[in-house]
């Protein structure tokens, strides 16, 4: 068996491969272009393994490697530091790092996503874009009207309160300014409209979104992409790995007598976090003992950290749904073995 570890970058990767002793086999710098790719494929001595560190770029080079190598990985970038030298750092000496922490079977790896997933998060990431862009332009909306001692309060998602805005008073730099907002916001609110329902077409038959909107706070969006953040639930043995998994664990620093609890770790599913602190909200006012225990939790502790206590309390329901493959039922609903709904 040889052994492949790939520096990826965006016009260049660093190709450094072994033999099952460690021998460099050859090591080389080359284009990402296919045509490239393919060939160095097939100057690689078969079989091999290899492992490229999961940059934003992997999704064609990987589809790549598949083709040729009998096992490929994505390396956590985050873990990978662990094993990194500190004094010297070149995309040899990367590629190399990779190459030999893959031989030596330590490779700390995230799962790759099929083709299928990657659609699916690129689909959702971009309504996540739009509906950012949009309140970029309301708040700059705002401001401008604040700046002019206009009334700048009310709902500028809605054609309504957008048309109920007056620029003929206004000088016409103003005016051209404040229509400009106007006309970008209707655009990208009409663009998020179709999107809800274009997700609805492409969701709608699957199982999974189908059961998890019936918990309180997901909708076919969010539900979605919840399912494209966790991938496979049967990849989570318990609740706790699928909770740091979303970066809903505080860290935890614990030498002899001393036990210290920290912020949430940085080594999360980003998206899943955040979707998942966006939703819980509506989870909370769902329900009447969920907002009696919010707010007990906010006066002993604090808003911010009965949030994350809440999105974790959500999370296990939406761990159960998974796991069991069935909706949620408030009234007679019971969590799998191990995971305790009211845990704090």
């Amino acid at each position: 068996m040889h052994y492949v570890g790939v520096d990826l970058h965006k016009e260049q990767s660093w190709f450094y491969v072994s033999d099952s002793e460690g021998k460099r086999v050859f090591s080389k710098s080359v284009p990402n272009s296919e045509e490239t790719l393919h060939t160095v494929f097939k100057e690689i001595p078969k079989p091999f393994q290899l492992a490229v560190e999961s940059t934003y770029n992997w999704y064609f080079f990987v589809d790549i490697a598949e083709l040729y190598a009998d096992k490929a990985f994505l390396a956590n970038s985050y873990e990978l530091k662990a094993f990194a030298k500190r004094n010297k750092k070149t995309d040899k000496i990367d590629a190399k790092l990779i190459c030999d922490v893959l031989r030596k079977g330590y490779l700390p790896s995230v799962r790759i996503a099929p083709k299928n997933i990657r659609q699916a998060r690129e689909l959702l990431r971009y309504r996540v874009s739009l509906v950012r862009e949009r309140t970029y332009n309301i708040n700059k909306l705002k401001a401008l009207l604040d700046k002019l001692g206009n009334i700048s309060s009310g709902d500028f998602t809605t054609y309504k309160r957008l048309d109920a805005i007056r620029t003929t008073e206004l000088p016409e730099i103003y005016g051209s300014v404040i229509n400009g907002y106007i006309s970008r916001i209707k655009f990208l609110t009409e663009k998020i409209r179709k999107m809800i329902s274009y997700l609805e077409e492409v969701f709608g038959n699957d199982e999974e979104v189908r059961n998890l909107i019936t918990v309180p706070g997901l909708s076919y969006f969010s539900a979605a992409l919840v399912k494209s953040e966790i991938i496979y639930i049967s990849d989570f043995t318990c609740f706790n790995r699928l909770c740091s998994y979303a970066g809903l664990a505080p860290r935890v620093s614990q030498s002899a007598g001393k036990d210290v609890h920290g912020p949430l770790s940085k080594n999360r599913r980003k998206m899943l976090q955040w979707i998942l602190l966006e939703v819980v909200p509506h989870f909370i006012k769902a329900d009447t003992e969920r907002k009696e225990k919010y707010e007990c939790l906010a006066k002993r502790k604090n808003r911010n950290t009965a949030k994350v206590i809440m999105a974790r309390d959500l999370l296990r329901i939406i761990y159960c749904v998974l796991k069991e493959k069935r909706p949620y039922y408030a009234n007679n609903f019971r969590p799998v073995a191990g995971v305790a709904l009211n845990v704090v």
